[in-house]
């Protein structure tokens, strides 16, 4: 489908719609919309997310028509947008599930800290808590992540190896590391 005289073709539709020719965006979106669905249902296995991505795919293509390099192909070009915008929805698709497996955690040990009878305890322990919450939250992704899978999701590092698509020791080593900078931020923290 994507031969020589197609990329030719996608060229010359990329140069019109770049200089204002909005049939040849839309010949280009025809062109693309079914193949781009296509790819994108394969990712998520959710018809309504693979229409949103490429929704969100055309969406960005027009944005950035101008800085398209026709050294490339086009098709490439596409696909690679349709790509980061199904790593964008599996991000949100997780970061989502987190939030609501996490809530009750939280609302958990909350509830055990204030239903505390010391007052002081009380207010240290939210304190430490809220402070843990707020060094989490800055640890970068791929320290977090595996620090949330198998310390709070209770994940074994081989369930959280095959998740991120890595090795069970780098699960290990990146936990380390997480660790490591939570302590550093906790101490900087409480001076």
């Amino acid at each position: 489908m994507f031969d020589q005289k197609s990329d030719a073709e996608d060229h010359a539709l990329v140069k019109r719609a770049t200089a204002g020719d909005s049939p040849a965006f839309t010949a280009i979106m025809r062109k693309y919309k079914s193949p781009l669905y296509r790819f994108a249902y394969r990712h998520m296995n959710d018809a309504d997310d693979a229409e949103d991505i490429v929704q969100d795919t055309f969406i960005a293509m027009y944005k950035n028509l101008a800085r398209f390099n026709p050294k490339y192909k086009f098709s490439t070009w596409a696909f690679q947008i349709a790509m980061n915008k199904c790593r964008d929805m599996g991000r949100k698709r997780k970061t989502r599930a987190f939030m609501q497996r996490m809530t009750p955690t939280l609302e958990t040990k909350i509830t055990r800290i204030q239903s505390d009878e010391n007052p002081e305890n009380m207010i240290d322990d939210k304190h430490k808590l809220e402070t843990l919450n707020a060094c989490i939250a800055r640890l970068p992704d791929n320290l977090r992540t595996p620090l949330i899978l198998c310390t709070i999701e209770d994940m074994s590092h081989k369930q959280a190896a095959d998740i991120l698509k890595i090795s069970p020791k780098a699960i290990e080593t990146r936990i380390y590391r997480a660790r490591q900078s939570l302590t550093k931020m906790i101490t900087w923290e409480e001076q």
